[in-house]
């Protein structure tokens, strides 16, 4: 027999079809005793599975659900695992002991809660003789207690997972109703919820908002049970009472698989956190991952992590590496992404008691562009790894703005001008070359025909003259270099403040005067009428910052 499940349009259910792949391909002994056969089938856009009969494709997606189940709905953690308090009774055994509770992982422990839980058992007051003695003992010498209210004597480990109608027989009667996802007709519906898609309302939250609505919409079967598969695609990452949620998808059944193998639960880039499950990505000492606690911060770390990857894969088995070789593996991998469509979804969420609030949904579909500048930037010999570190402001979000303006590609000349003035001013150790090398790259790529290469460079020497010039005189007129360096700050601040293009010259003229530097005929010829004279000033005082910072720390970054 043959059964096929389609694409449904939608990036969280065809996630799930993705994760169902997934778990089919994981070579668990369980599968393969119903030896059914899965194919991507390209030409109807579906997974195709062929078995015996109907009874065997149903035993073998219920076996799928419950090895979904024991990865993500009922899990133990590391301190649950040394400190087991559930009591439970093997009949086979006839044996008396304790086992670790269990926790849904962070993505399925936003819509599941205590009533989930069920538990198989005896209630204390139901065990008899000398089984309920056993039991006493059991307790005392323990000190632990039976489960629930109704203190069950556990006959296996409590679930939380939903039991699913998987392949249900066809009725003969009934009234079919349409799914609000595929749009199928099917006997069997189930309301719309959060264990279906997090951004669903439950039937209950519907009503209360609106008294006046209608039924809710309902789902069919199939699309319930492949809903459930999204967590296998899932990654994820929690922070405190924050979750981050990333799915990588496409309208293309092959391209969707495919980007599970590049991104999702197939690739290098998933791990797992077996002993508090609190990430499957970022693990590793180094990883950007680590650093991030907003959306577009955690985005270009994901992709900046699979960058990394691919130099590393490059140059796996090679005598003779050399960078031709990385720009061939590289545009191997553009290639992928430039032939169907690919979409990277970031979900932000943060816990609020008994349900969560939804902060921010970001779906990002450049990654072409993404790549390309980042390996560009790397032949340019930006850092974008420690330009990413470097960006980072304490209690304050510069590092997401930028990074949002980047990806967006925006402008983000005058917003790194006003975080480098901060931190250099408050002696805060960066890496200013490096910001100030990606900033003129990254400029010159979006905003190229505003200010030319000659252009920029005049500004940004000219910003490197003022310092160093200030130095020179300090150290003519014997003064030590921390002393030249408070002196030129407030001139530094004074420059920043210029708001005409006159103010500006006539702050020139004042450093002139002061410290003797020498002004471009360039700029007192006109250059300021060429450009925008804000972007100018930018430049200008990042330059400065530049020698300011390096001169400050002792680094040669100039």
């Amino acid at each position: 027999m043959e059964y096929s499940i389609a694409l449904r349009r939608h990036w969280w259910f065809d996630a799930g079809i993705a994760g169902l792949y997934s778990i089919s391909k994981s070579r668990d002994d369980r599968l393969l005793e119903f030896d059914v056969e899965v194919k991507v089938d390209s030409e109807n856009q579906a997974l195709t599975f062929e078995g015996k009969d109907t009874d065997t494709l149903r035993a073998y997606f219920e076996t799928c659900y419950e090895i979904l189940a024991e990865r993500y709905w009922n899990v133990s953690t590391i301190k649950q695992k040394e400190n087991p308090e559930l009591v439970v009774y093997d009949k086979e055994k006839d044996e008396i002991m304790l086992m670790p509770k269990r926790n849904p992982t962070p993505v399925v422990s936003l819509f599941i809660g205590a009533r989930s839980w069920q538990g198989e058992g005896i209630p204390y007051g139901d065990i008899t003789e000398p089984l309920k003695s056993r039991v006493d003992e059991f307790l005392e010498k323990t000190r632990a207690k039976l489960w629930g209210s109704k203190k069950l004597l556990l006959l296996s480990q409590p679930v939380c997972h939903q039991k699913l109608t998987i392949l249900p027989e066809e009725k003969k009667k009934g009234k079919t109703e349409v799914c609000c996802v595929c749009g199928k007709h099917s006997l069997y519906m189930i309301e719309v919820g959060l264990p279906s898609f997090l951004l669903f309302a439950s039937s209950n939250a519907t009503k209360s908002f609106n008294s006046q609505g209608k039924n809710p919409a309902k789902l069919c079967w199939e699309c319930e049970f492949i809903s459930k598969f999204a967590i296998e695609s899932a990654s994820y990452k929690r922070t405190n009472d924050s979750i981050f949620v990333i799915q990588v998808t496409s309208p293309d059944i092959d391209k969707l698989i495919e980007m599970q193998k590049e991104f999702g639960s197939l690739s290098e880039l998933r791990m797992l956190d077996d002993k508090y499950f609190y990430a499957n990505i970022g693990l590793e000492e180094d990883s950007l991952i680590k650093k991030c606690s907003a959306p577009y911060e955690l985005l270009w770390a994901f992709m900046e992590e699979k960058y990394s990857l691919l130099l590393k894969e490059s140059s796996e088995g090679e005598e003779t590496f050399d960078d031709v070789s990385a720009d061939n593996f590289f545009f191997e991998f553009i290639e992928k992404l430039s032939k169907m469509p690919v979409q990277i979804y970031v979900l932000y969420a943060t816990d609020s008691g008994q349900t969560f609030l939804t902060k921010n949904l970001v779906l990002y579909d450049e990654l072409g562009y993404f790549y390309r500048l980042i390996h560009h930037m790397k032949k340019s010999g930006v850092n974008t790894r420690k330009l990413f570190s470097s960006l980072y402001e304490e209690k304050y979000d510069f590092r997401e703005k930028i990074l949002r303006n980047v990806l967006r590609k925006n402008s983000i000349l005058r917003h790194i001008e006003q975080f480098a003035f901060r931190m250099v001013m408050r002696d805060q150790r960066i890496s200013m070359g490096n910001i100030l090398k990606f900033t003129i790259e990254y400029e010159q790529i979006i905003r190229g025909d505003e200010m030319n290469k000659e252009q920029i460079e005049t500004a940004v020497n000219l910003g490197k003259q003022i310092v160093i010039q200030a130095v020179e005189t300090a150290r003519a007129e014997n003064e030590n270099e921390k002393q030249a360096l408070k002196k030129i700050k407030g001139d530094l601040y004074q420059l920043r403040k210029s708001r005409t293009k006159t103010d500006f010259i006539n702050q020139l003229n004042n450093l002139q005067f002061r410290y003797g530097i020498a002004v471009s005929k360039n700029i007192l010829d006109g250059i300021l009428e060429e450009v925008d004279f804000e972007d100018f000033r930018a430049y200008c005082v990042l330059g400065a910052l530049n020698v300011y910072n390096a001169k400050n720390n002792k680094d040669k970054e100039d």
